[in-house]
């Protein structure tokens, strides 16, 4: 869903973000693709590591007048 919210273009993020949002969606999912037996709290920790990034970069997009709060997120507990 991240991937997909910078790839759209229909919230204004910061080219720098994009990449940087766009480089942790690609290296978080190969991490998952080469790690399918991990256990579950390595799969939250890599979870959480993305959600700490994107939050605050999505939280500013909205701030900046792209929207009205934050944006209905479903899926993001079922990572």
């Amino acid at each position: 869903q991240i991937r997909n919210t910078c790839d759209e273009g229909k919230i204004k993020i910061d080219e720098q973000d994009k990449e940087k949002l766009t480089k942790l969606c690609k290296e978080t999912i190969e991490w998952v693709d080469n790690n399918p037996n991990a256990e579950r709290d390595e799969y939250e920790h890599k979870k959480k590591e993305l959600e700490d990034i994107w939050k605050p970069i999505i939280t500013a997009a909205y701030g900046q007048g792209q929207g009205q709060g934050m944006p209905n997120m479903p899926g993001m507990n079922d990572m």
